[in-house]
């Protein structure tokens, strides 16, 4: 197979240092800026390139006031450099405007990285066919394409999700073509490729193997073997994972001495993980964001609105709509960036996630930058789709990215997470609160459609002094639900009562009315049901059970229960799970504020030390029967358990918890809970090997044992 011939007048070159050449003449692009503006137009294979996706990627977080004008400079003289002397109509040229963007026209230039796709087109439909030469033909010929990193004068641009995803096609592109090569018994003339790609990715088994296999192709039996037990050792030292089963069947062929190594086995059957929180009930609208999520270009959504405006739901609920593209599962985290609790640490994320993608948790790396690689390789060539709810900031987010071009992320913040856009590509969504319309089917769904038709002036006001944001608007509308005999007018009257400022129709102000539908849900609540709201907001932990709820406030387990079933029929917590609940971080601060001023502290102090006491008994209970043999410093007894799975299920359930309650002892008292919990919990820690919490809450309680001078607390710390 020749290589073609160039037929257009225009030729970009981006696999490389970026070049471009007018009728065999190489132009001079300019300064970089301009020279970023076509690598990315290239990049983008014809697409259109939004002006505002141009200025965050050429300036992230701190564009200037000129920004837009400098880009329109940019085309304006790359226009003249690629066509000159012809005046654009829109959607003609070399780079016509479309839309409120510029993209390059596939009939008018040829790019090398557009004939490099070509290229692995024909490749598959060999491989298809089981034409070897074909194969090897077609990829050769696209890896010759290639001269260098893609824009590899660009810097900047080195770490763009198109330049990190187009080197991730090249290694694919060269692992099959080596691995035909050495099939086909020419292993010599790519031995130096494959020694230079395993260089560079020590840790990729796929990559290691294939120079095994060239090795041993050329009866090079004992470097293979050595070169073997160089990258188990990496892997199980660095990683803490032993080989997978392309590296197994490398080592394989060599103990068999076959006279040529066999290929890689397929892979092993792979966990599919299913984390996505249930859909939303009572969903309703966002029609255009639904349908801009569904187009999404990219690899990477960013969610961002004020709080309480629905992202989480939109977020979930277009999730479940398109679960089915993602067959190698869904992955989420609630990584806590505006909870009153500490935002999620990065390792926190990557341990749940490696576990669910089937890495025991003994082998799960303890530091982030290796569980990071661990997590990008597993992704790799994977299709998952991974929901990442309220970040606090990019760089909270960056080492949960996965590597795999078939995988889509979705995050959802207040801030507008610009450093993601500008970095790796991410696409914008900015979430407004609902039209009118949307509000009031919303209220519909709560209140019932017949209720709304009956008064449907009275319910556009409520959405309107509601101020059309979802929380505010459900939580209402569950109040008002638990009161029938009330109609929306009435209702109307007390939020304009609660809410003067929305009566006025100050725009805006989501906060207030927020305030006044907690106030007026409040204010519903039997005694029993506000103090326990109240109170809830002590808890350190991300969610709660009945009986950790008991413990709390002093109750009944059977009475606990049917309070927070109240509380969760008037949106003020949320159930997630059988028999546990979690706050709206809002209503957290919400509920702070009234136990601040409802609560004495001495009462306040009592309800903490009662969840204390409880988690401590026990965890003193379940290491009675899963760890007795382990010394320990002495436990107060507590809560009896019968069987080995039940104490390390309830461990389990409330590991999380357990570790904020070290960590909130710690920081705010009273220490000795900090340290006694953690030593409590070390024998469950040995056995599960859950590294990341387990440093946590071991750094937590030794620094609490340290500060009460504790001798017996601060050696039991260091053990």
């Amino acid at each position: 197979m020749g290589t073609r011939v160039a037929t257009r007048s225009v030729r970009v070159q981006v696999l490389g240092s970026l070049r471009a050449w007018r009728d065999g003449v190489e132009l001079d692009l300019g300064p970089p800026g301009r020279r970023a503006v076509l690598g990315l137009l290239a990049l983008a294979g014809g697409d259109a390139v939004a002006r505002r996706e141009l200025v965050d990627t050429l300036w992230g977080d701190r564009p200037p006031p000129s920004a837009v004008n400098v880009v329109q400079t940019h085309v304006k003289h790359l226009r003249r450099l690629l066509e000159p002397g012809r005046a654009p109509r829109a959607g003609s040229g070399v780079l016509p405007h479309v839309g409120g963007g510029y993209a390059v026209r596939r009939d008018a230039v040829d790019v090398d990285l557009w004939r490099f796709r070509e290229l692995l087109a024909e490749a598959a439909g060999a491989q298809r066919d089981a034409d070897t030469a074909r194969l090897v033909a077609s990829l050769g010929e696209a890896l010759r394409l290639w001269r260098g990193r893609p824009l590899a004068d660009l810097p900047p641009l080195a770490a763009h999700p198109k330049v990190v995803s187009l080197v991730a096609e090249r290694r694919e592109a060269f692992s099959r073509y080596a691995g035909a090569m050495i099939d086909g018994g020419a292993a010599a003339e790519v031995l130096p490729g494959i020694a230079e790609a395993a260089a560079e990715q020590p840790l990729d088994e796929a990559a290691q193997a294939l120079l095994i296999r060239a090795h041993h192709a050329l009866g090079q039996r004992g470097e293979a073997f050595r070169h073997y037990r160089a990258v188990r050792g990496r892997l199980v030292e660095e990683l803490g994972i032993d080989p997978g089963p392309e590296l197994l069947a490398a080592h394989t062929a060599l103990l068999r001495d076959d006279a040529v190594a066999v290929p890689a086995e397929p892979r092993t059957a792979q966990r599919i993980p299913k984390q996505l929180p249930a859909e939303p009930s009572g969903f309703a609208g966002r029609p255009a964001e639904l349908s801009r999520l569904d187009d999404l270009p990219g690899p990477i959504a960013a969610v961002s609105g004020t709080a309480g405006v629905g992202k989480t739901a939109l977020a979930v609920h277009w999730a479940h709509r398109v679960r089915d593209r993602f067959p190698d599962g869904q992955l989420y985290a609630n990584l806590r960036g505006h909870a009153p609790v500490p935002a999620a640490p990065a390792i926190e994320i990557l341990t749940q996630f490696l576990s669910a993608l089937g890495i025991p948790s003994d082998r799960v790396p303890a530091d982030v930058e290796t569980a990071a690689a661990l997590y990008r390789t597993l992704t790799t060539d994977r299709k998952i789709l991974v929901l990442l709810d309220n970040a606090a900031d990019p760089a909270q987010v960056r080492p949960l990215l996965p590597a795999g071009p078939g995988c889509l992320v979705v995050v959802t913040g207040r801030d507008r997470l610009t450093g993601l856009v500008a970095v790796h590509g991410a696409r914008r969504l900015t979430l407004d609160v609902l039209s009118p319309d949307d509000a009031v089917e919303l209220l519909a769904g709560v209140l019932g459609h017949d209720r709304v038709r009956a008064e449907p002036e009275a319910a556009v006001e409520f959405a309107k002094l509601c101020v059309h944001l979802p929380l505010a608007l459900r939580i209402a509308a569950a109040n008002l639900a638990d009161r029938p005999g009330s109609g929306i007018e009435d209702y109307v009257a007390e939020l304009r009562e609660g809410n003067l400022l929305a009566a006025l129709a100050v725009q805006g102000d989501e906060q207030t009315a927020v305030r006044t539908a907690f106030d007026l849900s409040h204010a519903a609540l039997p005694a029993g049901a506000q103090r326990l709201f109240r109170l809830l907001s002590l808890v350190p932990g991300a969610d709660i059970g009945a009986e950790a709820v008991a413990a709390l406030a002093g109750l009944d387990p059977a009475e606990a229960a049917a309070l927070l079933d109240r509380l969760a029929g008037a949106h003020l917590v949320e159930p997630h799970a059988p028999g546990r609940y979690r706050f709206h971080d809002l209503l957290r601060r919400y509920a702070a504020e009234l136990a601040g001023r409802f609560e004495p502290a001495a009462d306040r102090e009592r309800a903490l030390n009662g969840l204390y006491a409880w988690y401590l008994g026990a965890v003193d209970g379940a290491a009675r029967v899963l760890y007795p043999h382990m010394l320990r410093l002495p436990g107060p007894g507590g809560r009896t358990f019968t069987e080995l799975a039940e104490a390390s299920n309830w461990l389990d359930t409330e590991r999380g918890n357990l570790v904020a309650a070290v960590q909130s002892a710690a920081r705010h008292g009273p220490r000795r809970v900090a340290w006694q919990l953690a030593d409590a919990l070390r024998g469950y820690f040995w056995m599960c090997m859950r590294r990341a919490e387990w440093l946590a809450a071991a750094e937590a309680g030794l620094s609490a044992a340290d500060a009460d001078g504790e001798p017996r607390a601060r050696a039991a710390g260091r053990l």
